[in-house]
């Protein structure tokens, strides 16, 4: 009676023979991820030790064949493979070193050496806790993100039957109020300008212009490092957001051209006073060999939203608008909105977030500009 063919990732009876002196060979037929036998085998210097180096090597084997992930992979060899989808993802280059940094910081010092069996809900809590206590809430909540991303793999390999992640949870920290962003208000607004305005220093660095036109379009810091002369309409008073500046190790400064998200590519209307700061800016700088984008650095380079944020933040701590960041103008931008009466999707739409809804987010308004929204930030004037 033929014998039942093996189970996938399984192996059947060790032999054992002697090779030479004190010299021990284990061998096995173990039926690999693709369907085929292959044999292994492994030497030691007693029956004992080969046989413990063998099925060390057929735990390690369904983390090396291939691209695939069995239960007694360890979870470093998991992060490799996850890393790897990562790095050939249209994901930011910034979400990209986030989750190499998260990956790196967080998860493979507590649970790299585990077998995938061993992340159990218990393990992961444990761990998400302890993150937390020593880096922080932020710290904790991108960990959990980067783990449910990897062990959502390892449950499309089939090596997890669910994946552990989903049943923790973090508890939430209570905002302060007065830590909270808060909007400017109208004469804020015009009076922080004036005070930049004023600024040598600021206006050196090309500020002035810069923070007017985020205000006007609550477009990001590196959104609006990255606008283009080509992607502004202004006689029909709109601008195509479809771009970031980043910075890439060995590559330097680059304009990535996908946004944050998905929602994040969108067509914005604008308001007449930024119309008239892009034309004059446009006239001004169409010279030879001038940079293609509207706010380039002072050397006439792109701009590093990084660096521009650290220039920023002296400018508004000279002007006495010291809980003042690129963020707030965003909040700004989505206070005059709604102020106007637009709805939470128009809003979603002019910021570039995907919610309020999947249907709203697919079916409405998505990639038009928005007369109402030019015209509500026409107020901030």
């Amino acid at each position: 009676m033929a014998r039942p063919p093996l189970a996938v990732g399984t192996f059947g009876k060790i032999d054992f023979y002697v090779v030479g002196t004190g010299r021990i060979r284990a061998r096995v037929s173990f039926r690999d991820f693709d369907g085929r036998r292959r044999s292994v085998t492994r030497y030691g210097d007693s029956r004992a030790q080969a046989e413990r180096r063998l099925r060390e090597a057929l735990r390690d084997r369904d983390g090396s064949v291939g691209a695939t992930a069995g239960a007694d992979s360890r979870v470093s060899s998991l992060v490799t493979m996850w890393l790897g989808e990562i790095d050939d993802s249209e994901l930011a280059a910034g979400t990209k070193r986030l989750y190499r940094f998260a990956v790196t910081s967080y998860v493979l010092p507590p649970l790299g050496e585990l077998r995938l069996r061993e992340v159990t809900v218990p393990a992961v809590d444990r761990t998400l806790r302890a993150i937390r206590q020593t880096h922080g809430a932020g710290a904790a909540k991108t960990a959990r993100s980067v783990l449910s991303g990897m062990l959502a793999l390892a449950v499309r390999h089939g090596a997890l039957p669910a994946n552990p992640v989903r049943e923790t949870s973090l508890k939430r920290t209570q905002r302060r109020t007065a830590q909270a962003p808060r909007a400017l208000t109208v004469p804020e607004a015009q009076q922080l300008l004036a005070r930049l305005s004023a600024d040598p220093e600021a206006s050196r660095l090309d500020l002035p212009d810069l923070v007017e036109f985020m205000l006007g379009t609550g477009v990001r810091i590196g959104e609006a490092c990255a606008v283009r002369r080509s992607a502004v309409d202004l006689d029909g008073a709109s601008l195509v957001v479809a771009a970031t500046v980043v910075r890439i190790p060995g590559r330097g400064l680059v304009i990535q051209e996908f946004p944050k998200s998905v929602a994040g590519r969108r067509t914005i209307g604008l308001p007449s006073h930024i119309v008239e700061l892009l034309t004059r800016r446009t006239e001004r700088d169409r010279l030879p060999g001038a940079l293609e984008v509207v706010f380039s650095s002072p050397s006439g380079r792109l701009r590093d939203p990084h660096n521009t944020s650290g220039d920023l933040r002296k400018a508004f701590d000279r002007a006495d608008f010291d809980w003042v960041t690129s963020h707030v103008f965003r909040k700004t931008v989505a206070t005059r909105l709604d102020e106007a009466g637009l709805s939470a999707r128009q809003i979603a739409d002019h910021l570039g977030h995907n919610r309020p809804s999947l249907t709203q987010d697919v079916y409405m308004g998505r990639g038009l500009p928005s007369p109402q929204a030019a015209a509500a930030l026409q107020r901030l004037r």
